[in-house]
């Protein structure tokens, strides 16, 4: 019998054994497959913070987890005791494991028969689980916890420890107890009380079922159950754990007997101030460019060896939850007055009807409610730096990374005529300011229909400069010119001014309806024609836009910096004489914007059928750019289809130009006083006959309408050498001859016999219905063909001369004083040409000549030889006013 036990005896030790060594191994192949302890997993996921100009902060990019990580010195005692409280009482008592936690939880486990539902968990167990492993609730996880744990116990505080786990759990709605305060009491985690601390350290052992919010479904959406006074409800689940913290925090002697029973008073009668959570951030349009620019810089310079898709995934998880700081380009005062003059419905044209219909007409058919709305965009760069002060790309944002237009592209009309024909030409030194061209209809003949660009109203004035077909923005003057400046120029110079140009495909933008009248293909951003007119504030230089300065990850080390990126577009000389005629474009050419104590420019544009409208301006600090429109032109619904038009002109007030005007005086308030850039030594002056583009003779100054003599500005080396042939004598008067070969390239008048009502063309017609004069008379003229200017019309001239710069300023202050008084029908622009079907977007848009009552400053004007402007042959009222 004993024979027989003591073999049953060795059978059970050895089977205790075999057990023994099975889990034994078991448990040693279980570490061994642990991961390797990596403190870079407690570097937590944290938002981007973004700085202004100012280095103040601005807004912050919330990644995947709301969380603000704070330092242990922050958290107060009394925080910390109620989570160790609840979570692991004797935290700073192990190594790692609690033992008798353990045993507690494997009775547990026996009880219920799962192992995997027991807890005793550490503090630092929990931290292992959350940072480095799966959350499945297997033994084998149980086991690679508690060896983790003790190998960080080894190697890490107990303070940093808890540190490291308060501002990694999760909340339900926050991550880390500093959002988690911020979320539900609205204060800093170092402002909470007892009884808030409570609530907090109940939450994580299951964040869905212990959240302190009570949630409802309401018009099939979860809401926050708020009770008849507006106060937020109390979860009764929440209550229950968070009245047992403090009991244990009682218990352990971490609050007295008075502190407990105020934070127990607190919690059962929802003394708490329990907040509703801040309202989800709705970014502003400069941050969603921001996040933009951002993201496409992380990926080309960090994760470019990655799959495009996979690289950008990379750059935007780590901008949203690596801590970064951004240093970002914004003024916030800028940014705000932006905002708020975008809220003001006086600003902006009223809906059209068409806009109205459609809306009625699309919401009939989806079955809710559409309302098609006139929108805008604007953007401003510090001229110096390329930096974006301010952006806006809409009327109303209600999300973020929403439609920006501000980076959309929209066809710019005339406002590319500087950037693509005039800067260009001047600069190439192909044309220059006094060139003149004939301004009358004209055609491009081509393989189909020819194309024949028109100007405002079909109004035509005849020989026009360069200086006033800019100025008034004339649609004949402007193709003919860039025939002049040539393709490859035009397009060489587009490119250095940051504009996006369609060279291949059957639809291009190689063609003059593109390039000189701004029909392109796809258009052109608001961002990227405010940086193109910011190069002739500044010299001549533009500076890519940017929208930060420098990136810093969470340890203060600088991953991506952004240099000012320089491109010298055209001289200095060049962009002088542009600034001279942009001036006038502005007082009264096509608009009136004006700044107290500032030199400003710009250029208005308007697109066919009035779909798009901009106004372009700059002063010697900022230049920006202001697009009107709808997002829709075409809309189809109930069969029929709606033109959606925004109506007004990029000079209109409500409209671009008063926009521009009312965002750009409130931001230069304070700012000094400031002009362009003073005249560059290579820019030199001379008379010139306003009509032929060349020196004058004495016929130019005898011409009927008054002399057509005017001092005009040069880059040195352009002014021109021949005199003026296009004013001749004939029968004792003086006539223009214009020369059958004036017309550049392919262009062609569309009526060889047309010219302006009350011009002084010498056509047939005059020359059968003449008298022939008398031999002495023909005498007496061909002598006064010779002759030169008589010396006391020179002196009368000098005279006039010396006073051009008092003349001009005087004119200055009257144009000032009237601006007020401009109306709107003053500020009219040109109709779109008729798109080149070969090489434009049938988008073409252009608009051209403002009438205007009062006379440009520095114009000569009838009868009057001094020095200016090209005469304005609308202003004089002799009756043979008309071709000049």
């Amino acid at each position: 019998m004993k024979k027989k036990s003591s073999v049953i005896l060795k059978i059970i030790l050895g089977m205790m054994l075999a057990v023994f060594l099975m889990v034994g191994g078991w448990t040693i192949y279980t570490i061994i497959q642990a991961p390797e302890l990596d403190l870079n997993k407690f570097t937590y996921a944290e938002p981007a913070m973004v700085l202004d100009s100012n280095g103040q902060p601005y807004e912050t990019l919330q990644g995947s987890e709301k969380r603000e990580v704070v330092e242990i010195s922050k958290i107060p005692q009394h925080v910390r005791n109620a989570f160790i409280a609840i979570e692991d009482e004797r935290f700073y008592k192990h190594g790692g494991i609690d033992l008798q936690g353990i045993a507690r939880a494997a009775f547990q486990g026996i009880k219920a028969r799962d192992f995997t539902t027991a807890g005793g968990s550490t503090i630092t167990q929990q931290l292992i689980k959350q940072t480095h492993l799966s959350p499945e609730k297997q033994l084998s996880r149980k086991v690679q916890e508690a060896y983790l744990a003790l190998k960080l116990e080894n190697i890490m505080d107990k303070d940093a420890i808890l540190a490291n786990y308060l501002n990694k759990i999760n909340f339900a709605y926050a991550y880390g107890v500093q959002s988690a305060a911020q979320t539900y009491f609205h204060k800093d985690v170092e402002d909470l009380t007892i009884s808030q601390a409570a609530v907090l350290a109940a939450i994580p052992k299951a964040p869905t079922t212990y959240k302190p919010y009570i949630i409802e479904k309401k018009d099939g959406e979860n809401q926050i159950v708020l009770d008849a006074n507006g106060q937020v409800k109390y979860s009764p689940k929440n209550q229950q754990r968070a009245l047992a913290v403090v009991e244990k925090m009682k218990e352990l002697d971490f609050i007295s007997e008075q502190e407990y029973r105020k934070a127990k008073d607190e919690i059962e009668n929802n003394k708490i101030d329990l907040k509703l959570p801040p309202k989800a951030n709705i970014y502003s349009y400069f941050t969603d460019s921001l996040y933009q620019q951002v993201v496409q810089d992380l990926q080309e310079k960090y994760f470019s060896d990655l799959p495009k898709e996979e690289g950008r995934e990379q750059a935007v998880q780590y901008l949203l939850d690596g801590g970064l700081t951004i240093y970002s380009t914004v003024d916030s005062k800028i940014q705000s007055t932006m905002e708020e003059k975008f809220e003001e419905d006086r600003l902006f044209p009223a809906q059209s009807s068409q806009a109205k219909m459609a809306s009625k007409a699309k919401s009939e058919e989806l079955g809710k409610e559409v309302s098609y709305q006139p929108e805008a965009a604007m953007v401003i760069i510090d001229n110096a730096t390329g930096q974006v002060k301010g952006i806006v790309g809409g009327r109303e944002k209600t999300e973020n990374l929403s439609i920006n237009r501000a980076i959309k592209k929209f066809q710019p009309g005339s406002s590319t005529k500087p950037l693509t024909v005039y800067a260009p030409g001047l600069d190439s030194k192909k044309i220059t300011l006094a060139k003149t061209y004939d301004d009358v209809p004209i055609r491009i003949p081509g393989p189909g229909k020819a194309w024949e660009p028109k100007n405002a109203g079909n109004s035509y004035s005849g020989m026009t400069t360069v200086r006033k077909g800019l100025t008034k923005s004339k649609n004949s003057v402007a193709v003919q010119t860039w025939y002049d400046v040539g393709l490859e120029t035009s397009v060489e110079y587009a490119k250095k001014f940051g504009l996006t140009i369609q060279e291949e495909g059957q639809r291009n933008d190689m063609g003059p309806s593109s390039l000189a009248l701004g029909g392109y293909t796809r258009g052109q951003t608001p961002l990227a024609m405010t940086s193109a007119f910011s190069a002739f504030a500044n010299n001549g230089t533009r500076v890519e836009p940017n929208f930060y300065t420098k990136v810093e990850d969470a340890k203060g080390n600088v991953i991506l910096e952004k240099k000012p990126e320089e491109i010298k577009v055209i001289s200095a000389e060049a962009a002088y004489l542009i600034n001279d005629v942009l001036k006038d474009v502005s007082k009264g050419g096509t608009t009136t914007v004006s700044i107290p104590g500032m030199d400003v420019a710009g250029k208005t544009g308007t697109t066919n059928n009035l779909k798009d409208a901009w106004y372009v301006g700059y002063t010697p600090y900022y230049t920006a750019a202001v697009w009107y429109g709808y997002d829709e032109n075409v809309v189809t619904a109930g069969g029929k289809t709606y033109q959606l038009n925004i109506n007004i002109y990029g000079g209109s007030k409500p409209g671009p130009a008063l926009m521009w005007e009312e965002v750009m005086k409130e931001i230069h308030k304070g700012l000094s006083s400031k002009q362009f850039p003073q005249k560059p030594a290579g820019i030199v002056e001379a008379k010139v006959d306003a009509v032929s583009g060349k020196l004058p003779t004495a016929l130019s100054y005898l011409d009927p309408r008054g002399s057509q003599v005017y001092t005009e500005k040069f880059i040195k080396g352009t002014v021109p050498t021949e005199k003026d042939d296009y004013h001749v004598l004939f029968h004792g008067k003086v006539y223009i001859k214009k020369p059958v070969d004036r017309f550049p390239g392919p262009v062609e008048p569309v009526d060889p016999n047309y010219h302006p009502e009350g011009s002084i063309v010498l056509t047939e017609a005059t020359r059968r219905s003449t008298s022939p004069p008398k031999e002495e008379e023909k005498i007496e003229e061909k002598q006064k063909e010779d002759q030169e200017v008589p010396e006391e019309m020179l002196e009368e001239d000098e005279k006039e001369g010396t006073k051009e710069e008092d003349t001009k300023e005087e004119d200055t202050k009257e144009e000032d004083t009237k601006e007020e008084d401009t109306k709107e029908e003053d500020t009219k622009e040109e109709e779109n040409a008729t798109p080149d079907d070969k090489n434009s977007n049938s988008n073409t848009g252009t608009e051209g000549e403002a009438p205007s009552k009062k006379p440009e400053p520095g114009n000569p004007q009838e009868g009057n030889p001094s020095s200016g402007n090209p005469p304005d042959s609308s202003q004089s009222t002799n009756n043979l006013t008309g071709d000049s």
